[in-house]
């Protein structure tokens, strides 16, 4: 390795970015120096290897299982202990909230469930087929320290965010049992719920009231909004609620400008 090499390889390992640059450390300007840092240092002596082996302890029946979009791994990005991870792939347990990762080994891999106090951020492509961004963005709640409540816990999925509010989503699938041919198998249902924080304080959404509470002054907007996409809230709740936050934004700086 020559000195300049071993230089920036030294500047490397001493960065070390802030929780709230979340977004920040992802950025794509940095993404290749970190790539080629872990194949300068060696996928083993990294800290995501850091975890305990992954063993699936359910049996569950066909096309049914306990993680996010399916049973596969599916690339991603993470920061984990404030470094980020580039092009790693990954699923979430969305029944015991934990991620885990596919990681080169030798000549095989090793399947690790990583230690979810040390992720920060992470995020997994929805779709590697598809032409547009289809990149699902999650954060922990230890990277929000300033929210102070029991229910505000794990990993939550952002949807949309803006000034001091942001729209989170808490994937969870609840284990059940289901007999099939004489065999007892874990059965597993969605039972997904979405939050507002705002102002550093957390809120449970389900019904238009509850938006009532948290912005008291967009009470009539609400109300109409409501009305007039009934059947997008049966039918798709995360853009149902995605539109009607970005929505409240576009009212709330009308009011701000009159």
């Amino acid at each position: 390795m020559n000195k300049k090499s071993l230089l920036l390889l030294l500047g490397l390992i001493f960065l070390k970015p802030s929780i709230n640059e979340l977004y920040a450390q992802l950025n794509i300007d940095s993404k290749n120096h970190y790539v080629w840092f872990d194949e300068i240092v060696g996928n083993g002596n990294l800290a995501i290897y850091n975890g305990t082996i992954f063993v699936e302890k359910f049996k569950a029946p066909a096309n049914n299982h306990r993680f996010l979009l399916d049973d596969a791994y599916h690339l991603g990005n993470l920061i984990y202990e404030n470094q980020p991870y580039y092009n790693i792939y990954l699923k979430y347990d969305i029944h015991e909230d934990e991620v885990i990762a596919k990681l080169d080994y030798k000549t095989n891999f090793l399947f690790i469930k990583l230690i979810k106090e040390k992720i920060s951020y992470f995020e997994i492509e929805s779709s590697e087929l598809a032409i547009f961004n289809t990149k699902l963005s999650f954060i922990s709640s230890n990277s929000k320290p300033e929210v102070i409540s029991d229910k505000f816990f794990g990993f939550y999925q952002v949807l949309y965010e803006f000034d001091e509010v942001v729209l989170l989503k808490k994937n969870f699938k609840k284990r059940g049992e289901k007999i099939i041919d004489n065999f007892v198998y874990s059965n597993f249902l969605n039972k997904d719920f979405f939050i507002i924080l705002k102002d550093n304080d957390y809120y449970e959404i389900n019904t238009k009231y509850d938006f009532k509470k948290i912005f008291p002054n967009q009470k009539k907007y609400i109300t109409i909004f409501y009305r007039r996409n009934r059947k997008l809230l049966k039918k798709d709740k995360d853009q149902f609620y995605t539109n009607l936050v970005k929505d409240i934004r576009s009212s709330m700086k009308a009011s701000e400008n009159k």
